[in-house]
């Protein structure tokens, strides 16, 4: 079994959240030991002392997590920027040791971690790493999500050819916002030589802002490969 997947997205703003807590919602509702965590936010918003991430929420929500906010989401910065962008702004210094001390403490807690990355693979989180790199150090294969849209193949296609030039390990992909199947999935198979692991429709009572869930999870029971995410090797 694979220790863990990296989820990462074909831009910013096609579904990862909701789909990284569905892959962890659905295999905890299967008998495996799941955590997930988000390294990096940025948009949180201030609720009482603390910055709060609603994608980290989100997450610990649907996955049932009893596992601490700040270790699930050891860095979360307030402008809604690429980190680097936000950290400036703020004047933060971005401090990966607490990702990877987080990371390393939530792999000792789970048989298996759900990762949600920040945007897509080439997102700067420090003067020196990018979201790609995070994946890479955390020796994690990646799930893409994508989400149906003029222009889906083309940044679909980017990313599947980032991946591969960084050595990083592609499971397989996700298209958010599709009704069923059609020739968008054939053409993305065809070209990137990954499968599309199951389309998601639009569903208006799924909201990561109010952590609702709809039937993600039901649906992710009956029409994604789990089991290709999970089994080592594949």
């Amino acid at each position: 079994m694979e220790k863990g997947i990296f989820v990462t997205g074909s831009d910013t703003g096609v579904g990862k959240t909701v789909i990284a807590g569905a892959l962890a919602a659905t295999m905890k509702a299967q008998g495996l030991n799941v955590g997930v965590m988000k390294p990096v936010s940025t948009g949180a918003r201030k609720i009482g002392e603390k910055f709060v991430s609603e994608d980290a929420r989100y997450l610990k929500e649907i996955a049932g997590s009893v596992d601490e906010l700040d270790l699930i989401n050891p860095i979360r910065l307030e402008p809604p920027l690429a980190p680097t962008l936000a950290a400036r702004k703020t004047g933060i210094t971005i401090k990966l040791e607490k990702v990877w001390s987080a990371f390393k403490e939530l792999q000792s807690r789970h048989d298996f971690l759900v990762v949600e990355g920040i945007g897509g693979l080439m997102v700067p989180i420090d003067e020196d790493h990018f979201v790609a790199d995070m994946a890479s150090k955390m020796d994690l294969p990646i799930v893409i999500v994508c989400k149906y849209y003029l222009g889906a193949i083309n940044h679909t296609l980017l990313t599947v050819e980032c991946a591969k030039s960084r050595n990083l390990r592609i499971k397989g992909l996700i298209i958010n916002m599709l009704d069923k199947e059609n020739e968008v999935v054939t053409e993305i198979e065809k070209f990137s030589h990954f499968p599309v692991l199951g389309t998601i429709p639009p569903n208006k009572n799924i909201s990561v802002a109010n952590c609702t869930f709809g039937n993600i999870v039901e649906y992710f029971k009956q029409e994604i490969n789990i089991l290709r995410i999970i089994k080592k090797g594949i």
